[in-house]
């Protein structure tokens, strides 16, 4: 049932519009009935995360991936029958039976593609590299609070870095460090760290380009979503953005 909800979603006018909320609702149901577990198979696995992770339940696919118990990433590489050291075809390798016959099937590695794409944010749109790590809510944030990711693409090495709430003295604050490489132009983009957070400071290179009571044009903001958006050339930046 999961995967036939995943790949209408994910598929392109496959669900009218009126109705694909209650059909995401109805996926995001029968994983919490299943303890927070999918039953995707190969299929349809590398669809759920971005899907997830694109309508509002980032929080949930970091769950998934997160989790160690039967069927899970986590349970296939960590379980009391035989660790895995490669992707298996199914959840339930150890398990006897004809239908296991592969301890190395590829397709399953196709989270990894999210890894790169949410996790890290690094995506891209025409000529434009795009740089927007997906943030978890506060109640979630524990699950992950640092990403260190490099990605070799065809502009060249892109390098994205970040940590969340470093410390009290910096509460609601992200320090996100990015790098593009020669000859390319990126957006980064910040989301809210929580849901109806807004944007009162960004530094740069230790120095404020944006703050809530300026004029400056720099970054644009955008009030319907909270995001903040710098463009930028190549080179080496940090920042820090503030929310409240």
């Amino acid at each position: 049932m999961q995967a036939a909800q995943i790949l209408a979603l994910a598929l392109p006018n496959v669900v009218p519009v009126n109705v694909r909320d209650n059909v995401l609702q109805h996926l995001i149901q029968d994983i919490n009935n299943k303890g927070n577990h999918t039953s995707t198979g190969i299929v349809s696995t590398a669809a759920l995360y971005p899907l997830l992770s694109d309508n509002g339940q980032h929080d949930l696919a970091v769950e998934l991936i997160s989790t160690v118990t039967y069927p899970s990433y986590g349970y296939m590489f960590n379980n009391p029958y035989e660790n895995a050291t490669t992707m298996w075809e199914l959840w339930d390798a150890p398990m006897e039976g004809p239908g296991m016959n592969s301890r190395n099937h590829h397709m399953f590695s196709s989270i990894g593609a999210w890894f790169y794409s949410h996790l890290a944010g690094i995506d891209f749109q025409s000529d434009l590299i795009l740089i927007q790590p997906r943030m978890l809510s506060e109640n979630k944030k524990h699950l992950l609070t640092k990403i260190d990711c490099q990605l070799s693409t065809l502009y060249g090495l892109v390098h994205v870095s970040y940590t969340r709430d470093e410390s009290d003295t910096f509460a609601n604050s992200i320090l996100l460090r990015v790098s593009i490489p020669s000859n390319a132009q990126a957006q980064v983009i910040f989301e809210p760290l929580y849901p109806g957070a807004r944007c009162v400071t960004i530094m740069e290179n230790h120095e404020v380009i944006w703050s809530i009571d300026s004029k400056d044009n720099s970054v644009f903001h955008d009030v319907n979503t909270g995001l903040m958006t710098r463009q930028v050339g190549s080179g080496d930046y940090e920042y820090q953005a503030f929310w409240e």
